[in-house]
């Protein structure tokens, strides 16, 4: 399994359950840089009331509520605890499109508490 590939996103979902996105967002795209394979996508969506993880991005005419673009690195550290969104925003390492908002005042919160917290561990 290779990180953000389909198997996983199909993994990263299984482990976040049934845990809806949070804020009542319905698209949320990541766009990771600096990994070996260069720059890849996987998203995050609410399909038939399921969450579906998939890899790349939307398709063309699919709109995402919230575009989260980081390096791979800064998103380890993210997903491991060793650093915070605040920090990791603050210093220009993440950048946030779409309903900002929403991404600090739900997104946020939400994936940084179980199930979700579990679900990103995958990933580090």
């Amino acid at each position: 399994m290779g990180r953000f590939d389909q198997e996983w996103c199909d993994a990263l979902a299984s482990a976040a359950g049934q845990s809806a996105l949070p804020g009542e967002l319905e698209r949320l795209l990541y766009v990771v840089t600096d990994t070996e394979e260069g720059k890849v996508a996987f998203n995050l969506a609410i399909e038939a009331e399921s969450l579906v993880a998939s890899a790349g991005k939307f398709p063309r005419g699919v709109k995402a509520d919230v575009t989260v673009t980081a390096k791979e690195a800064v998103l380890l550290d993210l997903w491991s605890g060793d650093r915070t969104r605040d920090q990791a925003f603050m210093a220009g390492d993440l950048k946030i499109e779409g309903d900002y908002a929403r991404w600090l005042d739900h997104v946020v919160p939400a994936f940084e508490s179980a199930p979700w917290a579990d679900a990103w561990a995958i990933g580090s």
